[in-house]
């Protein structure tokens, strides 16, 4: 929904850069719902998802003066968001206890057979997806749950196209050879 509301989230930053703090408030209602569906693709559920959204918000407050024109507003938060999900994801690893790291690999033991039984549709992607690289899956969340284009992928990673286009194959064939038939 951001990319469709990109004229107005430049005149809402240039209202704040100006020094109206009330465009701020509308630039976070404007951005909450992509920024929300984005960490929660990363972090897995709505809490955290909740928390990675008040750090973005934060980063954005502070970093708007260096948002440049020349590139894409949704782009930017996307990249913002992707950062700020991923180091979520890195300091809750760090407290994790062995206790549930061994609980974790024992998990991933489980044949994909038993979630099925388990776990409905949604959560078995969610697990394939985590078990992408971080490059496929970053491609992946953005191309697929986002909707973005490849060379809008491409300015948002600071990649080529075809680097994009290979880490959307190789996702993809990691997904089909996970998952196979049972979706």
């Amino acid at each position: 929904m951001l990319r469709q509301r990109e004229a107005e989230s430049l005149g809402l930053i240039e209202d704040f850069l100006r020094g109206n703090d009330d465009s701020f408030a509308k630039i976070a209602l404007l951005v909450h719902q992509d920024v929300l569906n984005i960490a929660y693709r990363y972090v897995g559920n709505i809490e955290d998802s909740k928390d990675v959204l008040q750090e973005v918000l934060l980063k954005i407050y502070n970093k708007l003066i260096y948002f440049k024109k020349e590139s894409k507003f949704s782009s930017w938060i996307y990249r913002i968001t992707m950062n700020a999900s991923l180091d979520f994801l890195r300091k809750r690893r760090r407290g994790w206890c062995l206790k549930d790291r061994y609980l974790k690999n024992r998990r991933t033991t489980i044949s994909l057979r038993d979630d099925i039984d388990i776990r409905d549709k949604e959560i078995i992607m969610k697990k394939t997806i985590e078990e992408l690289s971080l490059g496929q899956k970053n491609v992946f969340i953005l191309r697929h749950y986002k909707g973005l284009k490849i060379n809008e992928i491409s300015k948002t990673l600071g990649c080529s196209q075809s680097s994009v286009k290979t880490q959307l194959k190789r996702a993809i064939d990691k997904m089909r050879k996970k998952i196979g038939g049972l979706l």
